[in-house]
């Protein structure tokens, strides 16, 4: 089949297919495919009349449900941009990607009410507010809804136009807009479905927050794609609810973080587990957004009885490039194979390409990458090579004879001690390993003549005792000399974004 050239089209398709199978399940409640289009298509009437139109933008600042994706539907129908952002972020954060966005709405729900109307004093172009749900302080989303559009109605929407605007998580600075088409998220689905090989009868559960590309793509576009069916969690915590609606309705893929599959193998014992294993339905469990750990990998195959697959992407490739195959030979400790329609090379500091197993950055080319960050050309010109035909991800990495991606570290992480490379994934396996250990994180200080040395932030277990020095004694058989940790800082936990990754900027900021 012809790859469709907008979302929209895309639905209409699958509405074909599965018209009367549940697009979502939330809450217990089911929107078939017929009535999710329709909705849209109301939707959409309802914001045309409001003067939205296409190359307008509206951002959405909401937990998982399905308003969400029906606005973001309806804005693509009109050829609008969504703009989703972390709920969590600060009044002040939110207001600098909105303006910086120019939004002239926003979607939100009564929990974030109050963090938006704080947004809206500094946001001039923010003219409208609307809830995801009736009976609160702002008009409900579906008070707009219209007699849909006739088919011919509203502006030609096309596979260049820009579909997603989503604010990079800013671990390094302020947050940038990633340009994502409708041909860049297209992209993307279709090369995950030719990895992944579902079919209309799956159910894959949408547990990360859908602010995330890695949500959206896998866990939204694709089984919408499909005409399959999303089972939509509002928030992952607590975790028993989530498991309960993994069992209850059949759940056949999860594309998540690691740090959720640990807490499920946490919650997962005895009994239970013995359970689990025989009546799990997951076919396939796919770990992305940050490395996998080992150990994590082995539990969760034990106790679910289900491959763990590691996989690779970034924001600007919408987000997916590599993952270990469904079938065929699986690598842990790799990324995998890259997705069909998709190039993956490593290259030097002078963009030469290199040889198999040397370290170097990581390139990507296909149509999923990224047109560039909302206006600012300079940044966009920077991380695409000379040649403007692939993008430098800034992590480091090689592939082997099989052509499977190993990730080493990000690029801005390396540590230079002394002109040497000191790669702090390499640190903080000699660490982790350690019985009190619960996480690590590895930075480099740098001192007054320049130099840098490695200093360990370190979370122990509970109840769990361990002195510095006994850390940095335990690691140095593991690492040569200049990789040893110059001192070990004790911390109650180590500070992360959203979903789990640690931002090692704050860390560098940390006083010993």
């Amino acid at each position: 089949m012809e790859i469709a050239r907008t979302l929209n089209e895309m639905l209409a398709r699958s509405v074909e297919l599965s018209g009367s199978r549940p697009a979502f399940i939330f809450k217990g409640q089911e929107l078939s495919y017929s009535e999710f289009e329709q909705t849209i298509e109301r939707c959409a009437a309802g914001l045309a009349e409001l003067g939205i139109g296409k190359g307008d933008t509206f951002g959405i600042v909401m937990r998982n449900c399905p308003e969400f994706v029906i606005l973001s539907f309806a804005l693509s129908r009109l050829g609008a941009v969504a703009v989703p952002v972390n709920f969590l972020e600060k009044a002040d954060r939110i207001a600098y990607i909105f303006n910086d966005a120019e939004v002239k709405g926003c979607l939100t729900s009564k929990s974030f009410l109050r963090t938006i109307r704080e947004v809206q004093e500094s946001v001039p172009t923010l003219k409208h507010v609307f809830l995801g749900e009736p009976d609160g302080d702002a008009p409900a989303l579906e008070s707009i809804y219209r007699h849909p559009l006739a088919e011919t109605a509203g502006p030609e929407v096309t596979a260049d136009d820009l579909a997603l605007l989503i604010y990079t998580a800013g671990t390094t600075g302020l947050p940038k807009g990633v340009m994502l088409t409708q041909r860049n998220l297209l992209s993307c689905v279709e090369s995950c479905q030719l990895a992944f090989d579902l079919s209309a009868k799956d159910r894959v559960m949408c547990v990360l927050p859908m602010f995330h590309s890695f949500a959206w793509s896998t866990n939204v576009i694709l089984p919408l794609r499909l005409g399959a069916t999303t089972v939509v969690i509002e928030s992952l915590l607590p975790f028993q609810p989530a498991l309960k609606q993994l069992w209850k309705h059949k759940v056949t893929l999860v594309c998540c973080i690691p740090q959720v599959y640990s807490a499920l193998v946490h919650h997962v014992h005895g009994p239970k587990a013995l359970l689990l294993r025989l009546l799990n339905p997951l076919k396939m469990a796919i770990s992305g957004a940050a490395p996998l750990p080992a150990e994590v990998q082995v539990k969760f195959e034990k106790t679910f009885g289900t491959a763990l697959l590691e996989g690779y992407g970034l924001t600007e490739a919408a987000p997916v490039v590599s993952v270990n195959p469904r079938y065929g030979t699986h690598k842990p400790g790799t990324v995998g194979l890259p997705l069909p329609g998709i190039d993956v090379k490593i290259a030097d500091d002078d963009e030469q390409e290199l040889e198999t197993s040397e370290i170097g950055e990581v390139l990507v080319r296909g149509a999923n990458v990224m047109v560039g960050y909302y206006k600012r050309p300079e940044e966009t010109k920077e991380s695409f090579t000379a040649d403007g035909e692939w993008l430098k991800t800034g992590d480091l990495g090689f592939l082997d004879s099989d052509g499977y991606l190993t990730l080493v570290d990000r690029k801005k992480d390396l540590i230079i001690a002394k002109g040497l490379n000191i790669y702090p994934a390499e640190v903080e396996a000699a660490l982790v390993t350690h019985p009190a250990v619960a996480e690590v994180a590895v930075v480099g200080v740098r001192d007054e003549s320049g130099d840098e040395s490695v200093r360990a932030f370190v979370v122990l277990e509970p109840e769990a005792s361990v002195k510095p020095r006994e850390l940095i004694a335990y690691a140095r058989p593991s690492l040569a000399s200049y990789k040893v940790p110059k001192d070990v800082v004790i911390l109650d936990e180590l500070p992360k974004n959203a979903l789990g990754k640690v931002l090692k900027k704050d860390l560098r900021e940390t006083p010993a």
